[in-house]
């Protein structure tokens, strides 16, 4: 399994450069699963194709920074897939969406969006995510870049009993 995920995190190099400025380390997949087993609410979840292969991630913490916030610290999806990268991230998000709303008591995502971004950017807020008026500077290769961080309320249908 960490094999395929190492596969995947190499084959997804736009994302480490984007978000770390360097190519992704050849440990990269054993590192996360070190600090998995080191936490109590960091989790990934694979993104799996057709042919049971995995072509992206979500790596996310429950009660972050504050309780029943969970933060998307990643969305990786490889950068040749099947079809359009930008679907498979939707596809993705809404499910964790629909499983937090339905099986947790988190109320709010969010995640830090590089502002210069404009596609990721766009995607978020396609999503229905909304800019709030926090930011973070990140260092990311030598130069510091502004995040901007994206929330989304996690509605909760009424019950019918």
């Amino acid at each position: 399994m960490l094999a395929d995920v190492q596969a995947m995190y190499e084959a997804s190099a736009s994302y480490f450069l984007t978000f770390t400025g360097h190519p992704v380390l050849p440990i990269q997949a054993a590192n996360d699963y070190n600090q998995l087993l080191e936490s109590d609410d960091r989790a990934i979840m694979a993104i799996w194709w057709e042919d049971e292969r995995i072509i992206g991630s979500l790596d996310f913490r429950f009660h972050h920074p504050v309780e029943n916030v969970l933060w998307v610290g990643a969305l990786i999806v490889q950068d040749e897939t099947p079809i359009d990268r930008s679907e498979i991230g939707r596809w993705a998000m809404r499910i964790l969406e629909e499983w937090l709303r339905i099986a947790t008591e988190i109320t709010e995502i969010r995640t830090a969006v590089p502002l210069k971004a404009a596609d990721l950017v766009r995607f978020w807020q396609e999503l229905g995510y909304e800019l709030t008026p926090e930011l973070l500077r990140q260092p990311v290769a030598g130069k510091y870049l502004r995040f901007g961080i994206f929330r989304k309320l996690i509605e909760r249908k009424p019950s019918l009993s």
